[in-house]
This record gives structure tokens, sequence and C-alpha cells, in this order.
């Protein structure tokens, strides 16, 4: 015990030194109860109470052990400015520190994991141990996970404990799938919403509505329907005559045909064709959709009717009045136009081409892409993603408010926002590698510290004791806590919102009679919500400052504040910023934070007014919420409770307050069938059942039930399926090492490539969450050794022609030509439609192998070149499948100049131009050759192509 007193008086000293003020009591407090202890501690300090010198006190002690410590926090924001604030404290102790957030390049990283002590994010450390256990690159040299200190503990456990970080993996094949992604977000763009319940899709011709509902066993063709048409009146005399001879004129005949016209040929063809049944609709004057036909609503064999909306020009859309129904209907229409090669290539239509190796991973995440592409629609810029200019970012708007400039969004949804807003495309990559916060933490085993302004409720500290199995405290507050809460409001709309932050903000930026001028920080949900409230605020005060995106530069942020300064925010400000004011502003009250959302824990609102009354300061704060920026569920209870305040204003009938509220909760019911129902039911019984309370109050009751539940979700279902993937994910790693050790750790980059895209298409393919581990970890065990020898014999494991071509490849820069042609000619014959390399590289192979060439052989190569041409052309068609459907704009995204899109898509068509052009002169210097009967030395120009 003496030398640890010894050493907390050394620590106490160097911080004195470093940071001119000495640990006060909290402070050394919770730093004995993480030195006194073998296993790890989270601890509860006070937001202000100086995390971050307890946090740096006991990293140094562990240090002095001789023991790598690993710090992490919350964001790259944070990470750095604790490193710069403390890098004094480290050198008077003679321990090494650095900050991983700001180094890429091996080199740097390694010397940076030399150090006694680093800091950064979980993310950076994950991603790192990432790129030495997968990627092989000694980034950390012998350090190994002996001590973390977490801080903001509960963002990174509970918040972001699923989180997924990974590294892209170069996975070229996946570029077949950008056809099919854009035609998907094409489909969805089809798709429109009517009122608040009707969906309507794609518009159609009747006739091919007609062809597609006719079911009743007669051998019907278009002709048929046609002259139906015809004999009823809607279609001109001699139309059909004319039809026949040219069926693209049917738009052209159709145009004059009206709603009403239609909608009797409709009855005229359920006449004739019982089985087809139709619920007809139409759009009145208003915009809102009328039915035509009210009749029975199923037919003699109970069959329902198919609702349609008819258009003037001979035109319908089928309703949709559900979510489900919509899905299916585009998935039926986005199979129709998708075709896996090999397999004759259509010159009619623009379709969708997919090899046929890709056709498992397609069937098994259709329905995922295309619910992600409706998501995308729905997505907001300056909400859960930004446009920068290296493309779509990310941001955790939710939690910290950080734009995550390395994370991707996954299963489509990021090219479908790129398609959005025509960005670049990038590839869809397979995830081959993996490491989750938990994940991560685990590492260490029972040396886990944390510390954390808000541990959160007993149920979150019960979730983190039971997942990482350590010990929970609070500690209190050095200085007594002087914050006023301001009673929060719920206002109906966003115009009232917006009145209202206005109102309360210049009240407290201006000098009362009681007090001098404050200051002011407005914490929005979203960087959209920060600028409309910076922008309302423009006239009312002077000196407003924006802090919304972690890539500005914000160092005015952090300069002390002074009276009549107002800060518009996003979560940015809330979790780990320290707001410095002067002294005027704490006698004249502190710090006013106005958080003008509900956020989705009561741990992320604490950190928002833990920005005010820090450290025994003065300070205040309000919830100001818009009802129309609540969920649903949520949104729905705060106009309940405003109902039942004003009944309580009228009468004190008591079964008057019930009757309301079931009325309206029958409403819900009826309207809405969603995993919410059921802790709304206990929400509106608890109103029914309790003394009437305020309606921030009861929101956030509600609030607090609803964030318990997605805890229990967590702990019993995301837990044990990240465990899951993290044992698949290290069973890969320990068979791939075979392929190492049995290559003397130089297997052929092919091989490797190969075998990491077999486990990443075996990851989206079978992975099931209600599969056991032991049933998944044996089959992968099998389904991996058998690609193993397969790449043993040079076989794709998956049919994959793209293998075989780097195979061949590979022995061709060996000057094994033989060989090359034969991986060249398996490529072919896996799928000739993409093969435009494979038979470019036999050709160049086959020439070269031959000193002296004959007739046949060049014959062959002539011939190899032009099926490579053939296959060139395929792939320019694919690429205009993806430029022309990726454009189909949705509505109010328009732009004349060429954008970032267009661009990308002209490189990608000039690098085809320019292998077709490098072919077309090969075939000319061959022809020559064999017409002249001469030898074939250079035949091309360039260097053969490199899948």
């Amino acid at each position: 015990m003496t030398v640890l007193k010894k050493v907390l008086l050394r620590l106490c000293w160097a911080a004195e030194a470093a940071a001119h003020f000495r640990p006060r009591l909290t402070q050394m407090v919770s730093w004995c109860i993480m030195a006194l202890s073998k296993t790890g501690w989270l601890i509860q300090v006070g937001t202000g109470e100086g995390k971050s010198c307890t946090v740096a006190m006991f990293a140094a002690f562990r240090a002095m052990r001789e023991e790598k410590v690993d710090i992490m926090t919350s964001s790259s924001v944070l990470a750095e400015r604790d490193f710069k604030d403390w890098q004094k404290f480290y050198d008077i102790l003679n321990i090494s520190v650095s900050c991983n957030t700001n180094k890429q390049d091996p080199g740097s990283l390694k010397q940076c994991y030399k150090s006694q002590v680093v800091y950064g994010t979980a993310h950076k450390f994950a991603g790192d141990w990432l790129s030495q256990r997968f990627e092989r690159v000694d980034i950390f040299g012998q350090r190994t996970f002996q001590c973390a200190i977490v801080d903001e503990v509960d963002s990174l456990m509970l918040d972001k404990g699923n989180h997924m970080v990974y590294i892209s993996s170069d996975m070229p094949a996946l570029q077949h799938l950008n056809p099919l992604l854009a035609f998907i977000w094409a489909t969805a763009n089809q798709y429109r919403k009517i009122g608040t319940e009707t969906i309507v899709g794609r518009k159609y011709p009747f006739l091919q509505v007609l062809l597609e509902s006719i079911t009743n066993g007669e051998d019907i063709d278009e002709f048929t329907i046609l002259q139906m048409a015809e004999d009823t009146g809607i279609l001109a005399k001699d139309s059909v005559k004319d039809l026949r001879k040219n069926l693209n004129l049917l738009t052209e005949k159709t145009a004059s045909i009206t709603v009403n016209q239609l909608a009797k040929f409709y009855q005229t063809v359920e006449k004739r064709f019982p089985s087809c049944q139709f619920a007809l609709h139409c759009m009145n004057n208003d915009g809102a959709i009328e039915e035509l036909n009210k009749g029975s609503q199923k037919d003699t064999d109970g069959r329902r009717r198919v609702p349609l909306l008819l258009i003037n020009g001979g035109f319908c859309q089928f309703i949709h009045s559900n979510k489900e129904s919509m899905l299916s209907t585009a998935e039926a229409e986005i199979k129709r136009a998708l075709h896996f090669t090999p397999c004759e290539l259509s010159k009619d239509d623009i379709t969708c081409n997919v090899p046929g190796f890709l056709s498992n991973l397609v069937d098994s995440k259709l329905k995922v892409w295309i619910e992600n592409a409706f998501k995308a629609q729905a997505m907001a810029i300056g909400k859960e993603y930004i446009k920068e200019k290296h493309g779509i970012v990310p941001v955790d708007y939710s939690s910290t408010g950080v734009v995550e400039n390395f994370m991707t969004l996954s299963d489509g949804l990021q090219q479908f926002l790129e398609m959005k807003h025509e960005s670049k495309l990038s590839d869809m990559t397979a995830i081959t590698n993996y490491m989750s916060s938990v994940g991560l933490f685990l590492k260490y085993g029972s040396q886990i510290f944390g510390v954390s302004g808000t541990l959160g409720q007993q149920a979150e500290i019960e979730t983190l004791q039971k997942i990482y199995g350590v010990k929970t405290c609070q500690i209190p507050t050095f200085k007594r806590r002087k914050l006023f809460e301001v009673e929060g409001v719920i206002v109906d709309d966003e115009k009232e919102w917006i009145e209202k932050i206005c109102d309360v903000v210049t009240a407290q930026t201006n000098p009362a009679p009681y007090r001098a001028q404050r200051t002011a920080l407005v914490i929005c949900e979203t960087i959209n919500r920060a600028m409309i409230v910076h922008h309302a605020l423009r006239n009312k005060v002077s000196n407003k400052k924006l802090y919304v995106s972690n890539n500005m530069d914000n160092s005015e942020i952090f300069t002390e504040l002074q009276a009549g300064d107002v800060i518009v925010a996003t979560n940015l400000a809330g979790r780990g910023t320290d707001l410095q004011v002067s002294d005027q502003i704490k006698t004249a009250g502190g710090l006013f934070v106005v958080q003008t959302f509900l956020p989705e824990n009561a741990r992320v609102e604490a950190q928002a007014f833990g920005r005010t009354a820090r450290q025994g300061s003065p300070g205040s704060a309000q919830l100001i919420v818009c009802a129309n920026h609540l969920p649903e569920p949520l949104k729905l209870l705060a106009l309940l409770v405003e109902l039942l305040s004003l009944l309580e204003n009228l009468t004190n009938s008591m079964s008057l307050f019930q009757h309301a509220f079931v009325e309206q909760f029958r409403w819900y019911q009826k309207s809405h069938r969603d995993d919410k129902l059921k802790w709304l039911r206990l929400t509106l019984l608890h109103i029914l059942t309790k003394t009437v309370d305020s309606g921030v109050k009861m929101v956030k009751d509600a609030r607090d039930r609803f964030a318990a539940e997605r805890l229990t979700s967590f702990l019993e279902c995301d837990i044990p399926n990240i465990k899951k993937k993290e044992e698949l994910f290290d069973q890969y790693l320990h068979i791939r090492d075979g392929l190492y050790k049995s290559s003397c750790n130089k297997p052929a980059d092919s091989l490797v490539s190969a075998l990491n895209e077999t486990w990443g298409m075996w990851l989206l393919t079978n992975l099931n969450e209600k599969d056991s581990i032991e049933a998944l970890k044996s089959k992968l065990e099998g389904d991996m050794k058998r690609a193993r020898q397969k790449l043993g014999q040079r076989e794709s494991p998956s049919s994959n022609l793209h293998h075989y071509t780097a195979f061949g490849n590979e022995l061709r820069k060996t000057r094994h030509l033989a060989e090359s042609i034969k991986m060249y000619t398996k490529a072919i014959q896996e799928d000739h439609c993409w093969a435009a390399i494979a038979y470019y590289n036999r050709a160049f192979a086959s020439l070269g192998q031959e000193k002296h060439q004959d007739r046949s052989c060049i014959d062959q190569a002539l011939t190899d070149l032009l099926n490579a041409l053939e296959s060139v052309e395929f792939y320019h068609a694919q690429i205009q499948v993806t430029d022309t459907y990726s454009t189909q704009k949705i509505k109010g995204s328009c732009c004349d100049a060429i954008t970032r899109f267009d661009k990308h898509m002209r490189v990608r068509y000039e690098v085809l131009n320019s292998l077709k052009r490098n072919m077309i002169e090969a075939i000319k210097k061959l022809k020559k050759a064999r017409d002249t009967g001469g030898d074939v030395k250079k035949p091309f120009e360039a260097s053969p192509a490199h899948q």
C-alpha cells in the first residue's frame, strides 16, 4: 500500500505540473478503485468531473507496470483532444504515448503501437487489428491486448456494441452486380405514395396487365385483347391491323383513351374472362383516389380483385395497400429483367445480365437489396448521411453526431445513395473480415476498465455486467451540481417549434433585470435541423457558431464563450465536449442548453445537459420537442396526452377520459400493426390508470421502456449473433493460415484472393441466425476444405471464370504459356459472355509459345480476338444498363451539370473503347501476317490486359 501511495503522489504531481491543477478527491478515488482491482471496473463519473485526468493517471499506472494500454473513446475528435491535452503529463513520467486516429500508412502505425499508451477510437483499433491479422501487415509488432480503458463506455459498449468494422476487400467480380443494382434503383423510383396509405407502382399499358391477369387456361395473345378493345370502341377502326405490322404503335393508338373508357373495357374483359376481377380506381381533381366499380369484392372462385389505378392514355398502375405487397411486386418486376449467364445474348431489350456464379448470392440477397433501395429513397442528406467531395459518408446522428469518414453502408445501401446523388458509383463489397466493438473489448478479457458520465439506468448497467463480466460503481460529484432544468415542452408543428427555440434562446442571451447576458448551446438531432435553427436565429442573435461536422475547422467552438454567444450544433457538441465559459457568464447563470429533440435514450439526453453546470458552476437546460419529429407511436402518445389534458380541463369525468383514449387506441390498432404496438399498449394503460402527468414526462417514460426493450433484444439476439460471426471468422482465419503454412507463407495472390472471396460469398449465402454455431462451423470447415482442394488443383471453388483468368495471368507472367492457355480455356468454358480478357490473353499466349506461327495458329488467335471483341460489346451493354437506370432521378433531384457519376461512366466506357481499339489493331496485324505468310512478333502494342 505504501508503494501505491507513492505512485499516486507521483501521478498527482505530474498531473499538476502538466495540467496546472491538482487531481480532486473524486478523481483519486476513481483511480484507487481501478488500481486496487485485479479485474475490470466501469465507473460513472459525473460530466465535467475530469474523466480524462482519471483515465490518464490510470493508464500511466499500468504503463509503469510495463503493460501496454489502449485508451478508446467514441470519436476521433475526443481521442485527439485528450492525447494532446495529456501528452506533457506522459512526457514528465517518461511514458511513450501516441494517437492512432491520424495515421494510415503501416510504418507510422507500427511506430504508434510501439508506444506504451495509445489513444484512439474503438473502430480504429479494430481496423488496425484486422490489418494485422487478416491482411498480414505487421502493425502491432509484439503488442497484445493487455489493458483497455474505455472513455464514454456506455456509447461504445451499448450504442455501438453491434457496430462492425471491416476492411474493404478487392473483389472485382462484384462489379457485375452494378447493372442489377441500377435496375433495382430504377424500379424503386417507379413507386410513389398517394395520401397516407396507398402506394402505386410503375405505369403499364392495359394490354400488359390483362395478358398477365388472364388465367382461365385459354390461349389468348395480345391481338385477341386488342381486337376486343377495337370492337368495344376504345381503339379506332383498323388499329389492330396496324398494330400487327408494328406493335410499337400501341402508345400512339391508345393516347386518346380516357379513364372512363378504360374502366368500361375492363368490365367487358371481366365478363368474358371471369377469372379476371379488378378493383378499378381513378384520381379525382383533389388528388384523392376513388373507386370506380364498387361491387362484390370477390368473384365466384373467391379470388380477390386486383386493385388498379387507371390513367388517361390507356395506362394503369397496380395499387398496393402495404409495404409487403409493394416489395413483392417490385421483386417480380426485377426477376423478369434478370438473366444469369452463360446464355444467348439478346439484342432486343436492355436486360440485366449477371454471371451464373453469382446466382446464389443474388437469390439470397435480392430481397434485402430491394428493401434498401426503398430505404435509400427515404434517407435524408444532412440526417443519416452527408455528401463530401469523396462521396457519400454516414453520420451517427442519433448518438454522437460524428461524420464517419471511413465507414460505408452495406447491402447495396451505399450504392443506392450514390445513384441518388449521382456520385461516383462504388462496387459492392463482400465482407471477408470484421471485428465488432463487443468482440474487440472481449479480447482484453478481465482487463476492461471504463468511465462515463452516464452508465445509464439499472437495465443498462445490468446489460454491461452480463456481457463483459465487470463490476460497476458510481462516484459522487466533487461539488453539488447546480443544474436547473426548465420544464420541457412538446409543441405541435415545426413552425411553432422554431419560434419557441428562438424565443427561449433570445430570452437567455439578452440581459434581464436580475442578470446579465448568458450564452446558449442549441443541440439539434440532425445537420438539416441545425441549419434551419441557425438560419432562424440570423436576425435575432449577433454571434452564432455552427458545429455540425468533424470535417470542418471547429477550433472557434472551443475558445472561451462570451456573453451573447450561441452555438447551434448536433450531438457532436454533446458527449465529451467541454465548453469553456467566462466568469461573467457563470455569474449570470452559466451556459443554457436547449435540447431540441427527444434522444432515443436517457443517457444521450443526460450527456447533452451535462455540457452545463459542470464542476459546481451554475447552468440550466430545457427540452423543446416538436411532436411531428417524434417516432409515430410517441407522436400519437403526445397527442393523446394533449387530448387528456384538454378533457381534464373540460370535465372531471374519468369515464370520458377512458372513452377518448380507447377510441384513439383502437384507431391506432387498425392503422398500425407493428412491434411498437405492445409497448404503446402498456404506456396507454399507464396513462389511463395513473394520475395525469406532464406530456414530456409521459413521452420520456415511454421512450425509456422502449429503450429497455431494445437492450433486451441486444442482449438476447444481437450479442449471440455477434459472437457467432466472430467465431466463424476466427475459424476461417485458422483455415487460411493452413494455406500460408502449406506454401511457406508465400501463397500465390490469386489463391489467397479466391479463398477470401469464397469465404465472403459463403458468409453472405450460408449465415443463418437460426442455425447453431456448431452446425455452421462444421459446414464452414467442410466447404473451405473442398475450396482449398480445388484451389490446389487450380480450380475455382465457385466456378468463377475470373479465378481462371487470374491463374492464367500468373502462369503467363512466369512464361508457363501452355498451362496459362489451359486456364484461359477453362475461363471461357465457364462463361464465354464475360470472357473478354480470357479470349484476349489466350490469343496472346498461343502466339507467344510458337516461334513460327502457322496459319492455323493465327486463325485461332483471330477467332479468340473476335470473340473477345464480342464479349467487350457485352460489357459495354451492361455499363449502358447501369448508366441508363442509375440516372433515373427521383422527384426533386435534377441537375444538368456533368456529375461525378457521369465522369465515372465515361471512364468506364473509355477503358472498354481503349481495349476495343487495341483488339482491332491486333486483328489487323494478324490478318496481314496471315495473308503475307509472315510471323507475328508483337501482335499487341500495349501490354495484355489483366482481369
